[in-house]
């Protein structure tokens, strides 16, 4: 069971505003923070139990002192609010204090699709790629649909549950689109990741995502994004440049799976799909693959869990470092 957010918070008070997307209420008497899952957008990602229920959580703790940031955090308040999907990892509240922001989230116990490799040593099978590939396009259509884009989908951003569910998270540099402003003109996102039209400051939608997700399916199946080697600021060069990356191994993958990043990795936005037009691509329509999928990969969602949990235990110090001191509650 989720916090709930007391009536006196300025969320409950005045909905709608982003100036009032979090409560006051002092997170120390809310959370006990039990170990660092990462560092996502802004700040750290720790694993939390709630203290009245019981209930474990993720809990992003973002350092906060200027203006322009707690702006730009508000932003992702904002957004995670107003989203509700199976695919799209849930916002359950968010508490200031004088010096951070907490923002409490849905935990995914089995990590990132990083985290999985990571713990395996390697890439994925054909029919897990399929699979979360497959899910994150159900995200994508849903965040689409609202009028919004992730611009940030890499591994380390689609997460797994115990069961084996995709999650999309950290929106911290996902943007709206307004019916007046159908397409922006800011530069963000993750260098490896990005599509031709970001760097080129070109307007852009949500077919930015597509390309991300031609991206990760190639970082799924050889645990790295294409130019991975390389230093970013030429790799930035490189996609503008060069023609779009494509799975090293052909021998290996099928003919759908090589069409489907092929699809992804349209240069030209305009001939490139939306996501809605790829739930129906060969490589992610199969039949067996949620079933055969899942089924190989909760074995190393449980891996990843082991791992995550040794890690935690040597990082155990870090954790308490890393929070604000207590009392420092607005």
């Amino acid at each position: 069971m989720a916090p709930s957010q007391q009536s006196s918070s300025p969320a409950r008070r005045r909905q709608g505003s982003e100036a009032d997307a979090y409560s006051i209420t002092d997170p120390f008497k809310i959370f006990e923070l039990i170990h660092p899952l990462g560092r996502g957008s802004y700040g750290a990602v720790h694993k939390a139990r709630i203290l009245s229920s019981g209930d474990i959580v993720a809990v992003k703790i973002i350092p906060v002192t200027e203006q322009d940031e707690i702006a730009s955090i508000q932003k992702e308040i904002a957004m995670l609010r107003e989203c509700s999907h199976p695919n799209i990892v849930k916002y359950y509240g968010s508490w200031r204090t004088r010096d951070a922001l907490w923002i409490c989230m849905e935990y995914c116990a089995g990590g990132s699709v990083s985290d999985v490799m990571h713990t395996r040593g390697g890439g994925l099978d054909e029919d897990m790629i399929a699979y979360i590939c497959a899910q994150t396009l159900a995200g994508l259509v849903y965040l689409h649909s609202m009028g919004k884009v992730h611009r940030d989908i890499k591994c380390g951003n689609i997460l797994l549950s115990e069961a084996g569910e995709v999650k999309l998270a950290d929106f911290g540099v996902a943007a709206q689109l307004t019916n007046t402003m159908s397409k922006r003109n800011t530069f963000i996102g993750t260098p490896h990741w990005m599509a031709p039209e970001v760097i080129q400051v070109s307007q852009y939608d949500g077919k930015v995502d597509m390309w991300a997700l031609g991206v990760s399916a190639i970082e799924m199946a050889e645990q790295f994004p294409p130019r991975w080697r390389i230093n970013p600021n030429r790799v930035i060069f490189m996609i503008v440049k060069d023609p779009p990356p494509r799975l090293a191994d052909k021998e290996r993958w099928s003919l759908n799976f090589q069409d489907f990043v092929a699809q992804c990795l349209q240069k030209d936005p305009r001939t490139r799909p939306t996501a809605k037009y790829l739930q129906q691509h060969k490589f992610t329509s199969r039949d067996a693959v949620t079933t055969v999928a899942v089924r190989a990969l909760l074995p190393l969602v449980q891996q990843a869990r082991t791992h995550m949990a040794e890690m935690a235990l040597m990082a155990g110090i870090e954790a308490q470092q890393a929070v604000p001191a207590a009392g420092n509650a607005a």
